[in-house]
Parts: structure tokens; C-alpha cells; sequence
């Protein structure tokens, strides 16, 4: 999706706010490691503290958060409405940028996110 949207001048960032204590997997040095085995073609950051998350309303992982150019939430909830991709019926994470890309307003403003609970 990053390099889908690149070229229209969208930026995805995924944002960790795991406590790293609890969860040890998502220690800074595990996403390290996570990211250059996986070839992420985007900044994976750090939310030490859960600041980040909790300013934003996060409930999960993932859960995704769409801003316009003026830095406004204009999309949260999943990024698909499934987990399964045979299953899949609505790209509602890439609905939502493509909106906000063409200038109209989020048809979709808001779905249900799914995934692992943020360990905090």
C-alpha cells in the first residue's frame, strides 16, 4: 500500500505502542529485526510510552488512522474487512485514502478494528 500511494503523495506509518516490558517481542531491537526481515517500506516507530495510541483512540493492533492534509482524522477503524484475503470484500483503509486523495469527503468515516489487543 505504501508504494501504491506513494506517488500521490500519501505516507503510511506504523506506530508500535506495545510496552515492550510486558510484551517482549516488540522490544525496539525486535522491531528492528521485524522490519529488515520483512522489508517494510516505512517508517515502523516506537510509541514507548502508549502516548501516541491513546491520543489517537487505538483499541488494537492493527488499527488504522487516515489524516488529511491538515492533519485531521478522517478514516479509523480496520484496515480490511477481513483477516482471510479470499474473504476479503472491502479494502476500507485504501477506500479511504483513495477518497481523501481524489478530494472528496470519507465515505466511510469509521469501522470496527479487529486484531490484538494493545498490551499495555
Amino acid at each position: 500500500m505504501a508504494n501504491a500511494w506513494r506517488s500521490a503523495g500519501v505516507e503510511l506509518i506504523a506506530v508500535n505502542p506495545n510496552n515492550a516490558s510486558l510484551s517482549p517481542p516488540d522490544t525496539l531491537d525486535q522491531m528492528i529485526k521485524r522490519s529488515s526481515t520483512r522489508t517494510y517500506n516505512f517508517p515502523y516507530l516506537k510509541d514507548e510510552d502508549g502516548a501516541v495510541a491513546r491520543s489517537y483512540g487505538a483499541v488494537c493492533t492493527p488499527h488504522a488512522f487516515v489524516l488529511d492534509s491538515h492533519r485531521r482524522i478522517v478514516y479509523r477503524g480496520r484496515i480490511d474487512d477481513s483477516r482471510m484475503g479470499k474473504t476479503i470484500t472491502s479494502h476500507d483503509l485504501e477506500n479511504a485514502v483513495a477518497d481523501v486523495v481524489a478530494g472528496r469527503p470519507v465515505m466511510v468515516g469509521e469501522t470496527e478494528p479487529f486484531g490484538c489487543s494493545i498490551v499495555w
